[in-house]
């Protein structure tokens, strides 16, 4: 019975993505079918109109290398959802091999980490639906990330928080 749990929580981890909200962290993931990446984001210098903004990056270590940036904007950063704290905002996601990809970012604040996903209209090689899934948990000032999108089947990351 704990190793049914234990794999339903994994599962359930494995639908996440980087929270809708801005923050800083530098770190590193491992996706087991392409390897290692670099990873880190920020928050920008500059709030238009009062709007948070902030940019995660993400970089393939590998002999075919892939780079992901995603812009995003904090639209709503004080909703509740079934008395949890959640966030919504816009994200423009760049692609290396060329992608670019535009739609809605949601985070939902659970007890000391986030549950994250993304969704993205636009081109990769032809018209392309983007998305991501994902858990962060807060162990301060580190965090644990458990993601899963359309980059990548499954990523482990380990984050420096600052």
């Amino acid at each position: 019975m704990k190793r049914l749990l234990f794999l339903g929580l994994l599962l359930g981890l494995a639908l996440a993505q980087a929270p809708a909200y801005p923050e800083n962290t530098a770190g590193f993931g491992y996706a087991p079918d392409k390897g290692f990446y670099l990873q880190g984001s920020l928050v920008l210098p500059f709030s238009p109109l009062g709007i948070d903004t902030g940019l995660d990056l993400q970089a393939l270590l590998a002999q075919n290398p892939e780079v992901y940036a995603l812009l995003k904007a904090n639209l709503f950063p004080g909703l509740v959802l079934m008395d949890l704290y959640a966030s919504l905002g816009l994200g423009l996601d760049l692609r290396y091999p060329f992608g670019v990809h535009l739609g809605p970012l949601l985070s939902l604040e659970a007890p000391g980490g986030a549950l994250s996903g993304t969704l993205g209209l636009g081109y990769q090689g032809g018209f392309h639906l983007a998305w991501g899934a994902g858990f962060r948990l807060y162990l301060e000032p580190l965090a644990l990330e458990v993601s899963a999108s359309d980059r990548y089947p499954f990523l482990l990351s380990l984050l420096y928080l600052w």
